[in-house]
């Protein structure tokens, strides 16, 4: 009665088969590790989901209203974040299908944890927003050229934020889901085309948008070089 998990064999009645959360359909206990395996798999899929979203939040909100403030103008527009949202969301989606390894011990959630980890994170996420923000201003670009160049920087860094925290080492440590590369790869290539052809936002020269691309990739993995130091200090 005080399991949270039911487990029930093959054999046994309909009424205690219908009750069960797991119901052995091979002989032996081996069906058990299986669902304890998956189960761990799950709980780091849903990590990184979390971790992610932490991280882009208070990456777009800190950023977007900060640099408002210090340049009194818009970064970007807010079709822009819109349509932001909805290039990301495939990605997001895809994580529940990521290749991921269960972890040896039980796992629980430590929201403070999370929190903490994440927000340090997010932290050297922004400066590095800051960063691309002023190579767009030193490139001379004007406003509205500057709305794309800053759309294509937070989508870019969105992508490669999900490579980063989805593995707890170094982010070339395990081969991402299949469905992950594909939807990252569609998106990336999806918003080079617009912004280059000047479809729904402002077009930018092509070495700009490749430009972006390259700068967040750098930034993660210069991040990722400090990114177990903060896993391990709040036990991720």
């Amino acid at each position: 009665k005080q399991a949270e998990v039911g487990i029930a064999v093959a054999s046994a009645t309909d009424v205690a088969k219908a009750s069960a959360s797991i119901v052995l359909t091979h002989e032996g206990l081996k069906d058990i590790v299986s669902a304890v395996e998956d189960g761990r798999k799950i709980f780091q899929r849903m990590l990184t989901y979390t971790l992610n979203k932490i991280i882009k939040t208070v990456q777009v909100s800190v950023f977007l209203t900060t640099a408002f403030f210090i340049f009194r103008f818009f970064v970007t527009t807010p079709f822009d974040v819109i349509l932001l949202l909805f290039a990301n969301d495939f990605v997001t989606m895809s994580i529940a299908t990521d290749n991921v390894r269960y972890s040896k011990n039980p796992e629980k959630w430590d929201v403070s944890s999370m929190v903490g980890s994440s927000a340090s994170l997010a932290i050297l996420i922004v400066v590095e927003s800051f960063v691309i923000l002023l190579i767009g201003i030193k490139l001379g670009l004007n406003e509205n050229q500057i709305h794309t160049f800053i759309f294509d920087m937070l989508v870019f860094s969105g992508q490669f934020t999900v490579y980063m925290v989805r593995e707890r080492g170094r982010f070339w440590s395990s081969r991402p889901g299949k469905w992950l590369m594909i939807a990252s790869f569609a998106d990336m290539l999806f918003i080079s085309i617009i912004s280059w052809r000047g479809i729904l936002v402002t077009a930018i020269p092509l070495l700009d948008v490749l430009l972006v691309m390259l700068l967040t990739f750098v930034s993660m993995a210069l991040i990722d070089l400090g990114k177990n130091t903060i896993f391990r200090h709040y036990g991720i």
